[in-house]
């Protein structure tokens, strides 16, 4: 008699694992033989376990086939069971089913609702209910219901400005909805709405504007900036034309005081000329200066001084241009002040480097040289293009220049 109570209890076990297995089975939408077979199956095993225990109770004794065949069932539907379980997971797994559809929509991050014809939402993902509970309060029933809380949001949602379809809920995130029609023909006017989270996206646009508005703050002050800079250089290159003028007037005049005591009328003749050429640009014509170490030789012979080039001639039509600016000025000078007849410029260029040292053979300057308006604004054009100047009065007037091989135009 114990042993008939102590089958009652796997029996009822049984029943209940082969009813976890029909209902696994309606959820995966398996076959219907095999729904119909476990089911038809699941009622045998309640059955046998109510007889069962009512015999038990009235004390029946039950023959010897079913004490063994009893048994063997419970163990038949117990293995039943477990390769009916395992075989559902299995294909739950492979197989495409509607559970396992709403489970991986149920995992996206992005809301989705699906609503048929008459605009009834027949699946809605967990993403999409909760933003639906901060819109409308509950889950959605209808597309209609959804879109007039879009239309007008409360509940803290906010509406973004100027970009359409934008939101902001309370959490702080930035959602866009969007309805779509599915194009497949086996659903006719069935629709998509999808809720995708643009917070980043959002959040970096409004990062890239401020950046743009910055840039361009920057880009109106360089504009600026250019204009002024403009405005400038003519005022620098009337500037350089006047100090150019004054020290060819200057040369022109000591020439002039000199020849008017014991010069000839050809010499005076000849510094008359070259004054008026210095005088051009205060006419309505425009002095041109060539620029070239054979125009600045021409002039210095006009201020009957010897200007002598030795060594490397530059490429760079700006560096020559410099150079040939360098050597007038001290030819200048030369004549203004140490009353000298001949001038040296010798030129060496090693790894990329000029390197130009002039001289005269004039009197030794007494002190330190001050440099003037020529020699400022030559040193200013030095600097412009990257080079560097140094003056020396010991033992005799030196000027070097450091100039690079490829400098800013002058």
């Amino acid at each position: 008699m114990k042993t008939q109570y102590s089958l009652i209890g796997p029996l009822f076990l049984a029943a209940m694992g082969q009813l976890a297995l029909c209902l696994s089975q309606h959820l995966c939408h398996s076959g219907r033989k095999r729904r119909v077979f476990d089911g038809v199956l699941f009622l045998a095993l309640l059955t046998l376990c109510a007889w069962y225990q009512t015999e038990a109770m009235e004390e029946t004794s039950f023959s010897a086939i079913l004490r063994i065949a009893v048994p063997a069932v419970l163990t038949l539907a117990f293995i039943h069971v477990a390769a009916g379980i395992f075989r559902e997971y299995r294909e739950s797994r492979e197989t495409l089913t509607p559970a396992s559809v709403k489970q991986a929509l149920d995992n996206l991050g992005s809301g989705i609702l699906f609503a048929d014809e008459t605009g009834r939402a027949v699946l809605v993902n967990r993403a999409m209910a909760r933003l639906s509970y901060m819109l409308i309060g509950s889950y959605p029933q209808t597309l209609s219901e959804l879109e007039a809380a879009l239309s007008e949001p409360g509940r803290g949602v906010e509406k973004i400005e100027g970009v359409p379809l934008l939101y902001r809920f309370p959490e702080g995130h930035i959602w866009r909805f969007r309805t779509v029609p599915l194009t497949d023909p086996e659903l006719p006017g069935f629709t998509q709405t999808t809720a995708e989270d643009m917070t980043e996206l959002f959040e970096t646009n409004v990062r890239l504007e401020r950046d743009n508005a910055a840039l361009r703050s920057a880009i109106a002050k360089m504009l600026d900036m250019t204009r002024r800079l403009t405005d400038l250089i003519p005022k620098q290159e009337a500037l350089n034309l006047k100090i150019r003028i004054h020290d060819e007037i200057g040369a022109s005049l000591i020439a002039l005081s000199g020849l008017a005591k014991d010069g000839s009328q050809e010499d005076t003749d000849a510094q008359l000329r070259k004054l008026e050429r210095a005088l051009v640009p205060f006419g309505s014509e425009r002095a041109v200066t060539p620029g070239t170490f054979e125009s600045a030789q021409r002039q210095a012979a006009e201020m009957n001084v010897t200007l002598q080039f030795d060594g490397f001639v530059p490429s760079n039509e700006d560096m020559e241009r410099l150079i040939a600016t360098a050597a007038l000025e001290c030819v200048t000078n030369c004549v203004q002040h140490a009353r000298g007849t001949h001038v040296w410029v010798k030129i060496a260029q090693q790894e990329g480097i000029y390197t130009v040292i002039i001289t005269n053979d004039g009197s030794v300057p007494k002190a330190p040289v001050t440099e003037g308006g020529g020699l400022s604004s030559l040193r200013r054009n030095v600097e412009r293009a990257g080079g560097e100047m140094r003056l020396s009065h010991i033992p005799r007037f030196t000027l070097i220049l450091h100039l690079p091989e490829r400098g800013p135009e002058i």
